[in-house]
């Protein structure tokens, strides 16, 4: 199997950053792209009684591209193959959308440790990912 293209979400924890640790590790073995991404999620339904909810997402964008150049630059030190995108949305769809698109051959992510039932259960964004993509997903199990 051919990897030229991973792709890494982010939420910027340090189980993000143990699936980026992994997905570099099989990029250099690949000579792949790394692509960090960065989804602001919609607000939560009725935010917008106590927000103004355009200066909350702007708000919330700033910080997360800080936050996601500071991801980027880590990792471009330890891998210089490596680029981030900061995405809006519903967190299983854009990377359904951006697996078409970038033509990722590879997701790598973080699991926060549930079991699998659990999961399927709550419906937790790994499993959404899972059930939303047309390629392989890696999942990183961290505790």
């Amino acid at each position: 199997m051919k990897i030229e293209r991973i792709l890494v979400p982010v939420d910027f924890s340090e189980h993000s950053r143990a699936a980026l640790k992994c997905a570099i590790e099989l990029a250099r073995d690949h000579q792949s792209e790394v692509v960090l991404v960065h989804i602001v999620e919609p607000l939560p339904y009725g935010i917008a009684r106590w927000y103004e909810p355009t200066k909350l997402l702007e708000h919330y964008g700033e910080t997360a591209s800080g936050e996601l150049e500071r991801f980027e630059k880590e990792a471009t030190q330890v891998y210089p193959n490596c680029r981030s995108e900061l995405h809006f949305g519903v967190v299983h769809e854009v990377i359904g959308e951006l697996v078409s698109k970038l033509k990722i051959d590879l997701i790598v992510i973080s699991m926060r440790g549930q079991t699998h039932l659990m999961d399927l259960l709550i419906g937790g964004t790994a499993e959404k990912i899972l059930r939303h993509v047309t390629c392989p997903v890696l999942r990183i199990r961290t505790v």
